[in-house]
């Protein structure tokens, strides 16, 4: 955090925390007029324990979780339901990027700290954007009806809470 340029903490709030609260804001009044609705947010595992060096990454993804449980209370007497998904370490370009950056810092191989985050998955793999998809469509079915201020864990078994 020491080295954290307030111009990405600034960016990060801004995108990830602003833009959940302004999207879900805009919907919110449609779906209360409606009676019905879903909102799903994206968090991430960063969310739940932190994450090493991205101090501004984890701490908008603490936002949008809060966010998520205000508005699931606020939200529920119009039949409307919040819930975020918390990703782990999904195989994307960013990940291969912020794998450059760590492995420059630390002084390795980017292919070196892939192998040491594959060592802390249970499944052994990363997850892959459809294994997102998959459970932010079910949230947005009628089978998630009753589900709602949930965080959802979608990491191998990274992380349990």
């Amino acid at each position: 955090m020491v080295d954290l340029k307030e111009r990405d903490w600034d960016a990060n709030m801004s995108v990830n925390a602003k833009g959940v609260f302004l999207c879900s804001k805009a919907v919110a009044k449609h779906m209360i007029n409606q009676r019905n609705g879903k909102i799903i947010n994206n968090a991430s595992l960063a969310a739940k324990r932190g994450a090493l060096f991205l101090g501004h990454y984890s701490a908008s993804k603490f936002a949008v979780l809060g966010l998520t449980y205000t508005m699931a209370i606020e939200l529920a007497p119009y039949n409307i339901t919040v819930n975020a998904v918390c990703p782990g370490i999904v195989e994307t370009d960013m990940i291969r990027r912020e794998w450059k950056w760590e492995g420059d810092l630390r002084g390795m191989t980017p292919e070196k700290v892939r192998k040491e985050v594959l060592s802390t998955i249970p499944l052994g793999r990363l997850a892959k954007p459809e294994d997102i998809a998959g459970v932010v469509a079910f949230l947005a079915s009628e089978d998630a009806d009753y589900i709602t201020g949930q965080a959802i864990n979608i990491n191998g078994g990274m992380e349990s809470h």
